[in-house]
């Protein structure tokens, strides 16, 4: 009879998680206004900020993850990436390689200051550096300072993505490599939340701009995800990973 009952409790605490993790799930949006979620997608901030940088975790987490699979990372890489959100990924990204050097850039103050929190570690060790960035100008480094860039579901809010590209190309290595992972035009623009500060762009204009920009050995890999959208209901996501070679 004792064993039935701590059989019983267990199970109890058992449901009792599922239920809470249905309801507090990160996957449903910390924001039920979708035009203010937008806002907050492209720059996190307020109090809500941690909240929402979670979110963005967790619905992004395995594209965040085929996209440094893309990458092919070796020992010693030095890489940059633009909007690295509350930063778990580098974990995964860490485990690529020995003695990896990782650059940071994000718009959101609240969001570097997360990430330097939960990664004391890699910054006393010197492996990190989260940097601010101004609008759509990427930070001064010299020529050649990076062997791998990559960013996940930013492009959007670029204005001039194309132009952005540009200045990014003198900061990779010669034959430096470039990932750029992002949710596929026509399920994008369908979404709620991005009637405002998202503009997406078809993989053929896209990848003219990355040639554009000097880049070449473009590649484009197609894949679909199946996420879970606000109220538990499944959704099957279509996205794409650009690769190109400088």
């Amino acid at each position: 009879m004792q064993i039935a009952y701590f059989v019983n409790k267990k199970l109890q605490i058992y449901q009792l998680s599922l239920f809470l993790h249905f309801i507090y799930s990160p996957m449903n949006p910390p924001i039920s206004d979708m035009l203010a979620l937008g806002r907050q997608l492209r720059c996190p901030e307020g109090p809500l900020a941690r909240e929402v940088a979670d979110y963005i975790f967790a619905s992004n987490e395995h594209m965040i993850r085929q996209t440094i699979d893309r990458l092919r990372l070796t020992s010693g890489e030095r890489i940059l990436e633009v909007g690295f959100g509350n930063g778990n990924h580098l974990s995964y990204l860490f485990a690529q390689g020995k003695n990896l050097q990782y650059t940071g850039v994000e718009l959101s103050n609240e969001l570097i200051s997360l990430a330097e929190e939960r990664h004391t570690s890699l910054i006393e060790q010197e492996k990190v550096a989260f940097l601010k960035a101004e609008g759509e100008r990427i930070p001064k480094f010299p020529s050649e300072t990076f062997e791998v860039f990559f960013s996940v579901n930013t492009y959007y809010f670029i204005q001039d993505l194309k132009g952005y590209l540009v200045q990014l190309y003198p900061l990779l290595t010669q034959g430096g490599r470039f990932a750029l992972g992002y949710i596929d035009k026509d399920f994008g623009e369908r979404m709620p939340f991005t009637k405002e500060v998202f503009t997406f762009h078809t993989n053929e204009a896209l990848g003219q701009m990355i040639l554009g920009a000097g880049f070449s050995s473009l590649e484009i890999a197609s894949f679909t995800e199946e996420i879970v959208g606000k109220g538990g209901r499944k959704v099957l996501r279509p996205f794409h990973i650009a690769t190109a070679i400088k």
